[in-house]
């Protein structure tokens, strides 16, 4: 059976093009918060929010799919690791304060793919199984993601970096992370939720099944934007109590 390609060599190098000028864009956003998280160290003030916010504004940009989200988690740790260079003895805890940073930003965004997951179970006739399914597993490989990331830039960095994340990596997979703390509680109450919500309606055609998982991902970034608005407001009013003390 012949198919028609009604878009045409135009159309399909008109894609092409856009593509590669989304990816240029994606790796420029991604050099910028390695330098934003970088400048944050190296200020050593207030590094653990300063990255926590840097990281849940970078993720309300994206797409909050597994790709976005490691690509952030590794900027987020080249950016601390290149900026404890100037720190000498101090340098472990800088990087540690970032990381801390970087899990509390990550527990943000699965608090948004978790309010993501109940807003479909209750509008499950909209949703495909798979879709729901697919978004429950990245939330739970949330903190496998940040671990492995970890060890990833562990190896390419620094000496002095490599070690220090190293430790942490090890440390992470010995005693567990904030994240995984979070997630243990969410695993008590997210599951039942879901189950409430009964049979999964699942509607014919794949441009159906791949609009809804796009939309699944829309909810969860559009719900971190709001987050990310309230830790700004709530750095900011934090920022002028302490000018008014003063």
């Amino acid at each position: 059976m012949n198919q028609d390609n009604s878009q045409g060599p135009e159309a399909t190098e008109t894609t092409r093009q856009a593509g590669g000028e989304e990816t240029r864009k994606d790796q420029e956003t991604i050099e910028q918060l390695q330098a934003a998280v970088q400048e944050a160290v190296e200020s050593a003030e207030e590094v653990q929010e300063k990255v926590r916010r840097l990281t849940v504004e970078a993720l309300a940009e994206g797409k909050l799919d597994p790709r976005e989200i490691r690509s952030v988690i590794k900027a987020v740790v080249e950016g601390a690791s290149g900026g404890i260079e100037k720190h000498g003895g101090r340098a472990r805890q800088a990087l540690e304060e970032a990381m801390r940073g970087l899990e509390e930003g990550l527990i943000k965004a699965a608090e948004a793919s978790k309010l993501a997951l109940e807003e479909a179970a209750s509008r499950a006739g909209e949703f495909a199984e798979q879709d729901v399914k697919q978004a429950f597993d990245q939330l739970v490989e949330l903190e496998k993601m940040y671990v492995e990331t970890l060890a990833e830039v562990a190896r390419q960095g620094s000496r002095q970096a490599n070690q220090i994340l190293d430790d942490l990596a090890t440390h992470a997979r010995n005693s567990g992370t904030a994240i995984g703390e979070y997630m243990t509680e969410v695993m008590t109450t997210l599951p039942r939720k879901l189950q409430e919500a009964g049979e999964w309606g699942l509607k014919a055609g794949i441009e159906t099944t791949r609009s809804a998982g796009a939309q699944l991902a829309s909810i969860a970034s559009g719900f971190l934007a709001g987050i990310a608005e309230a830790l700004e407001k709530q750095s900011k009013k934090l920022k002028q109590d302490e000018k008014d003390q003063g």
